[in-house]
């Protein structure tokens, strides 16, 4: 079987990590088209992937993208996959118009959030639109979340009975090997030491980027009263400020000001922070299945989150970890004192976040899970998907993979 997976940017090949060398193991052949630049030929070779670069623009613009629908066209018919997984809205709409064009058996669109619920006017209109037309195209729908495909299916994107959520959702799980608090202890207790916080002092986490959809504004003012209430608190930031969504620069240096704030940027290893917090919180207004908090479980932590579709699938209220409305600052509060101030309750949801990431989104059995989809999907399409290992492509062409057969079918939600 040969998959051709389709960004508008590399960066958002990292949630499929460790995919694609999983299938390359098991004798299929993986190709990535995304913007050029280094991060596609990291991303390509570290999976043992082959990297196409097409340039695509994230911003609307009708001649650039008529030219990236019309190279991706060429490029599909000369790659000839057998399935095109397409992700984000605009690699979804070029994707799948580009698929129908060039006959590809098998094209599939996954939803990982709907941006347009946050946007207004026209924009709002564009961005809904664009989801639409992606997913009337594509032969099959996937959802990252159960709760995104039901807003999906309730706003009219996707129409009823297509739509569908492989397992428990998320598109990569987490690797709970590596996610481990048992692994972190001692990097924890460093880290703490670096930032100066205290090694028994209560620590509210925050991770993703600075953006105005993901609640910094509401963690802010949650904190500000959180900090007096429980005098030795301290609230550590890991993530980088987002130039497309950004907060209230005033919101920024309030924090900054802060000494019992630590904002420490993008971590290659985010590992050791974890492990400093009590509580991880998210109180987003927009997600589709959030990565942060699906490994601030896999790590014991108890977690915080605003009651949106994606939030609500990742923190299971009152068991995992606790939900409030979105905007409600009192009950955020009323969350975060809840659990800074009972250590025996945060342990528990903590454990019990630890034992759903075990059961439901190790990342092995996400990836023979999606494996599995893509063997049923093309079978559906009578794609032939029996035959050895591919062999290396020549120059500037793509020689017919083969997959592995007898793969069982795995449960899907569908709606």
């Amino acid at each position: 079987m040969r998959l051709v997976h389709v960004t508008t940017v590399p960066g958002t090949l990292n949630f499929l990590v460790n995919q694609p060398a999983h299938l390359a193991a098991q004798g299929h052949e993986v190709v990535l088209i995304s913007s050029p630049g280094p991060a596609l030929e990291q991303i390509a070779s570290s999976e043992g992937a082959r990297a196409i670069p097409l340039p695509m623009t994230r911003s609307i613009s009708l001649r650039d993208d008529l030219t990236s629908l019309i190279r991706l066209v060429r490029t599909l018919r000369r790659v000839r996959p057998d399935v095109l997984h397409a992700h984000t809205p605009k690699a979804g709409l070029l994707a799948t118009i580009a698929g129908r064009l060039a006959r590809v058996p098998v094209c599939i669109y996954q939803i990982h959030g709907l941006r347009f619920i946050t946007a207004t006017g026209g924009r709002r209109l564009i961005l809904k639109g664009t989801e639409l037309i992606a997913c009337t195209l594509a032969h099959h729908v996937l959802c990252v979340s159960p709760s995104v495909l039901d807003l999906a299916e309730d706003e009219h994107v996707i129409r009823r009975g297509k739509g569908q959520v492989i397992g428990s959702g998320t598109i990569n799980g987490v690797d709970v090997s590596v996610f481990d608090p048992a692994l972190v202890r001692q990097d924890a207790g460093a880290a703490r030491a670096t930032l100066g916080i205290p090694a028994d002092a209560p620590v509210v986490g925050f991770v993703g980027r600075l953006a105005a959809d993901k609640g910094v504004a509401e963690l802010a003012a949650a904190w500000s009263r959180i900090r007096e209430t429980v005098p030795d608190a301290h609230l550590v930031v890991v993530g980088d400020d987002e130039a497309n969504d950004p907060v209230d620069p005033n919101v920024i240096e309030s924090l900054r000001r802060d000494v019992r704030v630590h904002l420490v940027g993008h971590q290659p290893d985010v590992r050791p922070y974890y492990g400093v917090m009590s509580v991880l919180v998210l109180p987003s207004a927009r997600e589709g299945f959030p990565q942060t908090l699906l490994e601030g479980s896999a790590m014991g932590l108890a977690t915080v989150g605003s009651d949106v579709p994606g939030v609500s699938d990742a923190v299971q209220d009152g068991r995992t970890g606790l939900l409030f409305p979105v905007h409600d600052v009192d009950a955020l509060v009323d969350c975060l004192l809840e659990l800074l101030e009972d250590p025996v309750r945060r342990r528990e949801l903590g454990d019990a976040g630890r034992r759903r990431a075990l059961a439901e989104f190790d990342q092995r059995d996400v990836r023979e899970r999606f494996l599995d989809y893509y063997l049923d999907a093309a079978s559906a399409r009578n794609v032939d998907t029996a035959g050895g290992a591919p062999a290396a492509p020549p120059d500037g062409a793509l020689q017919d993979g083969g997959p592995t057969a007898g793969r069982g079918r795995r449960r899907l939600r569908t709606s």
